[in-house]
């Protein structure tokens, strides 16, 4: 998890983004649903007025663009620009090659099952913050505990 982080910070560096910034940027790119102002705000922990200025200086610096929602066309939603789509794809290149040339030596079995359980990982990671803390199995699991037990 620590070589996540630390791939982030060196990722927002070489991007010149801050680390708000890259953060929004981010959830944007990775998203499975189209956000908005509001939604990208509570994403990276911000008030609706101070994630108006994040998208603002995303913007204004040709990191996305805001689009009306075709449902709904009081809304807005942000969308990264083709431009910003593809610096990242330059910049994790040669990081997706690597992890390709590290998985080669794979069956296809062994990574149907490595491809199963980070996508089952990933699950778990995104309902982290809608955990109900009032429940009793919203603690830390028991170190000894065994998954499925």
């Amino acid at each position: 998890m620590v070589a996540a982080a630390v791939m982030d910070v060196t990722l927002g560096q070489r991007l010149g983004l801050n680390s708000a910034d890259y953060q929004a940027m981010k959830h944007l790119m990775t998203s499975e649903d189209p956000l908005g102002t509001v939604e990208l705000g509570a994403l990276v922990g911000l008030t609706s007025g101070s994630a108006t200025g994040l998208v603002d200086r995303l913007e204004h610096a040709g990191h996305l663009v805001r689009h009306r929602d075709p449902h709904d066309r009081r809304r807005l939603i942000l969308q990264p620009t083709s431009e910003a789509i593809e610096r990242v794809r330059s910049e994790i290149q040669p990081l997706i090659d690597r992890l390709d040339e590290l998985l080669a030596p794979y069956s296809n079995g062994e990574r149907e099952l490595l491809a199963r359980f980070l996508h089952d990982a990933t699950d778990v990671y995104r309902s982290y913050d809608r955990r109900d803390p009032t429940k009793k199995d919203a603690g830390p699991r028991s170190a000894d505990a065994l998954p499925g037990e």
